[in-house]
């Protein structure tokens, strides 16, 4: 499990997708797909070499969605949506989900075309993360 604060890694890159996504993958020390940018800004790789702030926010198994996933909207709507999550829940709970209450009206319709997530009772199920125990 790694632990992240979400608006932290987005206000180092001013909200920059593809910013954020390249960091992620240096700091992961992973080489960064075509569809990223084939030159990464110098503030992105300095970023990545230093290391990151914990957060109240966590992924499981990071490192198989960035080098699973297909395109930058997608793996960035995975990663926020996963950054919703309660690790209290989590911890105590082994709640993997994000209720479907928590996802913001604007990405509400994004989840039924990423092929990363799935939405079933209401809630919202992360494909790299879990089996579903439903």
């Amino acid at each position: 499990m790694i632990k992240f604060s979400w608006k932290k890694i987005n206000d180092k890159f001013g909200w920059n997708a593809y910013s954020v996504l390249e960091y992620l993958f240096l700091a992961r020390g992973i080489k960064p797909p075509p569809y990223l940018r084939s030159k990464i800004p110098e503030n992105v790789k300095k970023e990545a070499k230093r290391p990151a702030d914990p957060g109240p926010c966590f992924i499981l198994n990071l490192d198989k969605a960035l080098l699973e996933a297909k395109n930058p909207n997608d793996l960035y709507m995975y990663l926020e949506l996963a950054s919703r999550r309660n690790i209290f829940d989590y911890l105590i709970r082994g709640i993997l989900y994000l209720p479907i209450v928590l996802v913001p009206e604007y990405l509400k319709e994004w989840i039924y075309v990423n092929p990363m997530l799935e939405i079933e009772k209401d809630n919202v199920y992360f494909k790299y993360e879990q089996e579903k125990t439903i």
